[in-house]
């Protein structure tokens, strides 16, 4: 039996147009967006990458967490721009960076507020 796959006015994809990856650099988010990218593509939806930044516990002072912070950023982003050039429909724009204590409660957030279909995790 083969499913209906087609969304409002027959568009593919049924609910998946709009697919978050949740990015960390492991090798089992590297997985998640080779997941991702695919099944956007097969819907004829978008893939979007979201870095969760977590503050240090080890920073004493503002400046030093704001370093710390910073530079977990350009770590996760320069781990991304490799992953991103084996998937070069991942637009630049479509990354997006939050900062929180706890990774999962963000990704939840950020997918109510932004109105994401699919989430897919390492």
């Amino acid at each position: 039996m083969q499913h209906d796959q087609s969304g409002p006015g027959g568009v593919p994809g049924g609910a998946f147009r709009r697919i978050l990856v949740g990015y960390d650099g492991s090798s089992e988010a590297r997985r998640a967006l080779d997941v991702a990218v695919s099944l956007a593509a097969d819907l004829h939806g978008e893939a979007h990458v979201l870095l969760v930044v977590r503050p240090p516990s080890h920073a004493e002072t503002p400046e030093e967490r704001t370093r710390a912070v910073e530079a977990e950023r350009e770590n996760l982003s320069a781990g991304l721009v490799g992953d991103r050039d084996h998937h070069p429909g991942i637009a630049e724009s479509a990354t997006h960076v939050v900062f929180a204590d706890d990774p999962a409660e963000a990704v939840t957030r950020y997918v109510e507020e932004h109105g994401f279909d699919l989430v897919v995790v390492g």
